[in-house]
């Protein structure tokens, strides 16, 4: 009986050191983004209705109404540069088809070298294409009026297929160390089964209650692995057939 518990325990273990090296592969696996962050959105009068009115805000002599400050930030998210020969069309930041963009000027920059280069149009703002390494990013300021809120941030980068809103990632630390806990927490509810203290409650003895706990385990684990290690060849044959199809353009 307990031979058959530990050949199950065996194979677990046996998926489980073949599978989280392929997790850890694709966290680190090759990946091409470009994010968009909105680090404030403030209105350059924010007072009660019946004050502003009684309040005018002039820019170049002109009179304009519902002025606001938007910063957005642009950040290449993933672990691949993009070049400037990436750029079929420059990152365009839409403000609204009625708003009026009065200024627009760079913040911030990340590494402080960056040769950045914007051009202002009346509702939108281009990003000429640039060089951005992986979590080089850069701020805009720019200053609406008549803006109702919203925006649009696009482009056509080889390899990207949106600009994403950008989210902080996981670190791989933090997801093994999440990891490690879940699986003290398994052996550790394991080892009540064994020492009888669950299955008694039950009313199972330790091999069903075993096999009734690990197969689901186990097919899980056997299809992620299954999955993962598809996802490897795949990518695997993608890459060399590119390589040769790069090498015969050259000839």
């Amino acid at each position: 009986m307990s031979f058959s518990i530990e050949i199950l325990l065996g194979f677990s273990a046996v998926i489980a050191a073949i599978t989280v090296p392929l997790i850890i592969y694709f966290l680190q696996k090759s990946k091409r983004r470009l994010a968009y962050e909105v680090v404030s959105n403030a209105q350059l009068v924010g007072v009660k209705s019946e004050v502003q009115n009684k309040i005018k805000i002039y820019y170049e002599n002109k009179l304009v109404e519902n002025v606001h400050l938007v910063s957005i930030r642009i950040i290449n998210s993933g672990n691949q540069p993009i070049s400037i020969d990436d750029f079929a069309r420059p990152i365009s930041i839409q403000l609204g088809s009625n708003t009026n963009i009065l200024t627009s000027e760079v913040l911030g920059l990340n590494p402080k070298d960056l040769d950045v280069s914007i051009l202002k149009m009346q509702n939108s703002v281009e990003i000429q294409p640039l060089l951005l390494n992986p979590n080089d990013s850069l701020t805009l300021n720019i200053l609406i009026s008549d803006y109702r809120g919203g925006l649009e941030v696009s482009a056509r980068v080889r390899g990207i297929s949106n600009i994403e809103i950008y989210r902080k990632p996981e670190s791989i630390k933090s997801i093994f160390l999440f990891s490690l806990v879940v699986l003290l927490l398994i052996l550790n509810f394991f080892n009540a089964v064994f020492k009888n203290k669950i299955g008694s409650f039950f009313g199972l003895d330790n091999q069903n209650l075993a096999l009734i706990l690990l197969g689901p385990i186990i097919i899980f684990m056997c299809y992620t692995m299954a999955s993962l290690l598809y996802q490897v060849i795949k990518d695997f044959l993608i890459r060399k057939v590119r390589e040769v199809y790069s090498e015969e353009s050259k000839e």
